[in-house]
């Protein structure tokens, strides 16, 4: 693909993003929330733009030119509109926060490789928290994180898109984290620059799956639909009750094998290449909260691997063997301890985990694993939720959805 026909692409979308972002910005009253006749007014609205034009990490022969362009793929353009709320102090998670603000985005990137790569868009939430504020209250030093999923990546195919090692499925995961400045210089409009780093990965649901990593600086313009929340003054010395609790978290999802015995043997490719197979989990954890924005985690994960007969046949198959797999062969038990992270509903999770009971397959899961993903809370006590995990610190095994019940 031609850079001229890249850069129509990119400018198409920030034109249909204008036009969006005009049509709702005219009408600030539709979106206005309403204010009651107190101190707190409810959350006030806003909308942002943004232009990115960053660098694509070479972390895979991909990447680096092994495509049928010939080409690295070096760089991306991207553009995104979000609508979000401005919290406005009334509930004690503001304070703690320094006032975040929270929304929904719609992304659209362009790598220059539409035939291979495709043009992926995204639909992801995201969290806001102010670090540090100026005393004028027009200055913000922001952290910012986004979690969401993507769709119309050009995935692999053995035929038709043979060398694409870094998008086994057309959908993946979108997982964003930044730091940006933010200037209000009118009433209702402000500036941001900063710079965001994006990971996209399918977490292992369809092989092959090296991912792609990217970052690079982006530009904002944020207007306020309705009349912006003046924050109050922030509370300090916010704690909560330190106290046990008990989850259980049940989780199901998909083991992809991108087997190497595919291209050296066909009959074995035939029966078993490139085959899915459930991964369920059961975990039931302790935790204690130790302030109001975290808690410590420990328990027990019981996993199911689907894959573990097909491994076990395979590895025979090699040896000149015939096995018939036992139904405790796909069950392990695992010890995990970790660290998460509470904004009001939403929780963020990263744990460390180990088998302690597994049988030796070729193959098989790692025994020390990683497991980091976000749980939303719904109802009361109930939560659902989507984990990535993973080995070696970044090599995606399979993901997890979850659903599960937490006992005070």
């Amino acid at each position: 693909m031609n850079s001229v026909r890249s850069s129509s692409v990119v400018c198409s979308r920030l034109v249909a993003i204008v036009l969006c972002f005009s049509l709702l910005a005219a009408a600030p009253g539709a979106l206005a929330a309403d204010t009651p006749g107190n101190e707190f007014p409810g959350a006030s609205h806003f909308l942002r733009v943004a232009y990115q034009y960053g660098s694509v990490l070479q972390t895979n022969d991909f990447l680096k030119g092994d495509n049928q362009s010939g080409e690295p793929i070096e760089n991306f353009q991207s553009a995104r509109i979000e609508f979000g709320w401005q919290t406005d102090g009334s509930k004690d998670w503001h304070h703690v926060y320094n006032f975040p603000t929270f929304g929904l985005g719609l992304y659209g990137a362009n790598y220059n490789n539409d035939e291979e790569l495709g043009t992926p868009t995204s639909l992801y939430g995201f969290f806001t928290w102010p670090l540090a504020r100026s005393s004028s209250g027009n200055w913000k030093f922001n952290f910012e994180m986004a979690f969401g999923f993507t769709n119309d990546w050009q995935s692999y195919d053995p035929v038709t898109n043979p060398k694409n090692t870094a998008m086994g499925l057309g959908r993946s995961v979108h997982i964003e984290v930044g730091a940006n400045v933010e200037y209000r210089f009118a009433r209702r409009w402000s500036a941001i620059a900063g710079v965001t780093g994006t990971h996209f990965s399918n977490g292992g649901t369809q092989r092959p799956n090296h991912g792609l990593n990217q970052l690079g600086p982006i530009i904002y313009a944020k207007f306020d639909t309705d009349e912006p929340v003046k924050v109050p003054k922030r509370r300090s010395g916010i704690t909560a009750e330190k106290a046990w609790d008990l989850t259980i978290t049940g989780s199901y999802g998909k083991r992809n094998l991108d087997l190497a015995f595919a291209e050296e043997d066909s009959n074995l490719a035939k029966e078993y290449g490139n085959q899915s197979y459930p991964i369920l989990n059961l975990t039931v954890g302790a935790g204690y909260r130790i302030s109001y924005k975290s808690r410590l985690a420990f328990g027990l994960d019981f996993c199911y691997d689907g894959s573990v007969g097909d491994l076990e046949r395979i590895d025979a198959f090699y040896k000149g063997e015939n096995v018939d797999p036992a139904s405790s062969d796909y069950l392990d038990l695992g010890l995990f301890a970790g660290y998460e992270i509470f904004a009001h509903n939403t929780n963020l999770i990263i744990h460390l985990g180990y088998k302690i009971i597994t049988k030796d397959v070729e193959g098989r899961l790692p025994d020390f694993y990683q497991r980091l993903g976000v749980r939303q809370f719904v109802w009361q006590n109930w939560f659902v939720g989507l984990n990535v995990r993973f080995h070696e610190l970044g090599s995606a095994d399979n993901l997890e959805w979850t659903i599960g019940y937490r006992m005070r």
